[in-house]
């Protein structure tokens, strides 16, 4: 994305890694981004209980990117901690809703790992989005 600098700069305490990120994370940063969140990871991985990358910074994401979130969310599962995204820009969460990752990349494990099919409680706070021949309004799901 335009050559877009990516800084990374984390802080840990009480089981809590936090991975707080400026730019974007994209096919130039990607890499980039992998190697500090699996070295963080590693340096704290005994202690840590929940990774949280603070997402306020975030300029742009692009499929690189996804896939970097979903790499460090298999890391973070097979490490037994949680993953968390905070402070979300509504873009990134559209572009979550729209590749179908949100739940899997914002739900906590235990939720995730149900699979019953139920909705979860909280599903109001991340609406899907409309198909083609759908539309959304604050009054109704109903399709158009």
């Amino acid at each position: 994305m335009n050559g877009e600098q990516l800084q990374i700069t984390s802080s840990s305490g009480s089981g809590v890694l936090v991975l707080h990120v400026t730019g974007c994370l994209a096919y130039d940063t990607g890499e980039q981004f992998t190697h500090y969140a699996k070295a963080a990871l590693e340096d704290a991985q005994a202690a840590v209980q929940t990774v949280t990358v603070d997402c306020a910074g975030l300029t742009g994401i692009d499929s690189m990117g996804l896939s970097v979130l979903l790499g460090l969310r298999r890391r973070t599962d097979a490490a037994g901690a949680a993953l968390a995204l905070s402070n979300r820009p509504p873009r990134l969460n559209r572009f979550l809703e729209i590749t179908g990752t949100l739940d899997y990349l914002t739900l906590p494990p235990q939720i995730r790992a149900a699979g019953d099919g139920t909705a979860p409680e909280h599903e109001a706070d991340h609406p899907r989005p409309a198909h083609r021949n759908e539309t959304r309004t604050a009054d109704t799901d109903a399709p158009a």
